[in-house]
């Protein structure tokens, strides 16, 4: 029993001796990874009233997806706070498609068809958080993100009518998340971002090729839900 005590004794002090040694936790470091996750946003076209009077409805357009990518940045870390800057790229899948009918009052059957989608996001943030425990940080984010997007609406009274734009957006976006250290150089994460951005007022053309003004408006925004796995360079 005393040879069992002394070894067991024996094993806690090379335990204690050895988390003593071992290097302290940090985020100070560059580091790259992977994110995937579901983004979705919400709006209604507006309508140009004085080329197209009395309309019988506007729908409202929710476009959602998957989302997933990859991101790379640097941490530096001073006490418990973290401060840092961060890339990412991601290709989106968020889309919406939506049929109305009648969509003009007192035209007879006239349906109007409306699609956003959204194909890829790049944002570059700051961040800034606090280690509220060993290993964990909460941070807040905020910064520059582009988009592309492509909107349509068609209509077919008073004649067929269809109005379309593919373009690159820009906008800002903010958020913040919860990351943890799960081994030397690893760390994983769960963030949400809002990205705002310009609407867009696609140009139209009739049935036989000709331009026509404008006359809808759409909105643009995305809520970003993903999880994320860094790995960090260094020691």
């Amino acid at each position: 029993m005393r040879k069992a005590l002394l070894a067991s004794a024996s094993v806690l002090a090379l335990s204690c001796s050895a988390a003593e040694a071992a290097p302290p936790t940090t985020w100070t470091g560059f580091y790259i990874g992977a994110n995937a996750g579901y983004a979705w946003g919400r709006f209604a076209p507006t309508l140009d009233a004085s080329q197209f009077p009395e309309p019988a409805a506007i729908p409202t357009l929710t476009p959602s997806g998957f989302i997933g990518g990859g991101q790379a940045g640097y941490n530096w870390q001073s006490g418990q706070w973290v401060f840092g800057g961060e890339v990412d790229f991601d290709w989106l899948n968020v889309k919406a498609d939506t049929t109305v009918s009648p969509f003009f009052i007192g035209k007879g059957t006239n349906p109007a068809t409306f699609s956003s989608r959204y194909d890829w996001l790049f944002t570059a943030r700051l961040r800034g958080g606090w280690e509220v425990a060993p290993a964990w940080l909460l941070y807040v984010t905020g910064g520059l993100a582009v988009t592309h997007v492509r909107d349509s609406a068609s209509i077919t009274a008073p004649s067929p009518l269809t109005f379309s734009e593919s373009t690159t957006l820009t906008g800002g976006v903010i958020g913040g998340g919860i990351e943890t250290m799960f081994g030397p150089n690893w760390s994983a994460r769960l963030e949400y971002l809002y990205a705002q951005f310009k609407s867009t007022s696609p140009p139209g053309v009739d049935s036989i090729g000709i331009v026509v003004p404008p006359a809808f408006t759409f909105d643009h925004n995305l809520n970003v839900i993903r999880f994320a796995i860094n790995y960090r360079f260094g020691p």
